[in-house]
């Protein structure tokens, strides 16, 4: 029940701010929150990928927290369980979100979109590689 109310305050959250206008201190910390696992991975390193360049995540062991950096972005996140949480952003407000699963120690594989990620949102495919 109390995890049915923490996606539900996510959603109404994301669908009351219009996209773009998401900042990373209000609808992407409830987003974030949302995603508590036990952690399973560390994912603490450099990334890359053809689409979005190199990426630093900053992930302390057996932490779920994930800060970084991405060719220009500022990168907050969370691990929860194998999968990975990322939101880029740009002087606070949320540009794109992204959720990748561990896949192994050296590749993160999931989907991006613009402004905070959601059931049913449209996704492009993300490929991160150590």
């Amino acid at each position: 029940m109390k995890r049915l109310i923490v996606v539900l305050c996510v959603l109404a959250a994301g669908l009351a701010a219009p996209l773009f206008g998401q900042k990373v201190d209000r609808q992407g910390k409830i987003w974030l929150d949302a995603k508590h696992d036990a952690v399973e991975v560390n994912v603490n390193g450099t990334w890359t990928s053809k689409s979005w360049g190199r990426v630093v995540l900053n992930q302390a062991a057996g932490a779920r927290d994930i800060v970084g950096t991405g060719d220009g972005w500022d990168v907050l996140g969370a691990v929860s369980g194998k999968q990975v949480y990322l939101i880029f952003s740009s002087r606070g407000r949320i540009m794109y979100s992204a959720e990748l699963t561990a896949d192994g120690p050296d590749t993160l594989n999931g989907g991006y979109c613009r402004g905070l990620l959601f059931p049913g949102s449209k996704t492009k495919p993300m490929h991160l590689a150590k």
